[in-house]
């Protein structure tokens, strides 16, 4: 499952604000609620939108593992950076409940609070790749990651990889290794998609971003990447497979 090239990760730089803190919560492919949050930010990111129905099968049966990210009360900004979130995305007001009982194939007790998720992100135990993710060698994929245009820059996407790469290496996962897939630097068509949507290229490409956390490039696949536009074009864009020993 291949990374959106206009997700959270690119626009954000790597010295971020250090105060910037996330909590995951598990994804309920059982509630309403939460499928029709997840279609709406999907939706926004522009990216896989028609997927949830596949996605809430393979969450059930533990082979995603997918979590909201929440703003953390000890970001001191919290307020601040939600009231960003909806006023650019109103549509998301209404609080969900933390109410899934399992997360990965393990169970978990729900805590029934509410909350009100600013995007999310997956650990998956299974990939059409073999090589990409593998259980029983502590290898898992991170894919459908997303934090909110509104409030992008300010580190969200880097708490939130150090807290997924915090809670894989322990029980249960026990994860040994992290991949993922995403816009290649050298991806031939890039540049001209960036103008074409009137949209400025970002200052640190995913690529670039996920190397400076220690990923590194092991593939390269042309046109993996099937990314549709505001406009409805579809662009096929090449992609890098990239690994990180965590363990």
């Amino acid at each position: 499952m291949p990374s959106s090239i206009i997700e959270a990760v690119p626009t954000m730089p790597l010295k971020a604000p250090a105060r910037a803190k996330v909590n995951l919560i598990a994804w309920d492919p059982e509630s309403p609620a939460h499928a029709e949050r997840m279609v709406q930010q999907r939706v926004a990111c522009g990216w896989k939108q028609d997927y949830i129905e596949q996605w809430r099968v393979l969450q059930r049966k533990g082979k995603m593992a997918l979590q909201w990210v929440v703003l953390s009360e000890e970001d001191p900004e919290k307020e601040s950076k939600l009231a960003q979130h909806l006023l650019k995305y109103p549509g998301e007001a209404a609080p969900i409940l933390d109410s899934a009982t399992a997360l990965g194939g393990n169970p978990r007790v729900p805590s029934s609070q509410s909350f009100i998720p600013v995007g999310h992100i997956s650990l998956n135990s299974e990939t059409p790749y073999p090589d990409q993710a593998d259980a029983s060698k502590g290898i898992y994929c991170i894919s459908t990651f997303y934090i909110s245009r509104a409030i992008q820059g300010g580190g969200l996407g880097r708490a939130t990889m150090d807290t997924l790469e915090s809670e894989a290496v322990k029980e249960p996962l026990c994860a040994k290794v992290l991949s993922l897939d995403t816009l290649a630097n050298n991806s031939a068509n890039r540049s001209q998609m960036w103008v074409e949507i009137g949209m400025k290229p970002p200052a640190l490409s995913n690529e670039d971003w996920y190397t400076r956390r220690g990923y590194e490039v092991y593939r390269f696949e042309e046109g993996h990447i099937k990314h549709i536009d505001p406009n409805g074009k579809v662009w096929p864009l090449d992609s890098v497979f990239m690994k990180k020993t965590v363990a």
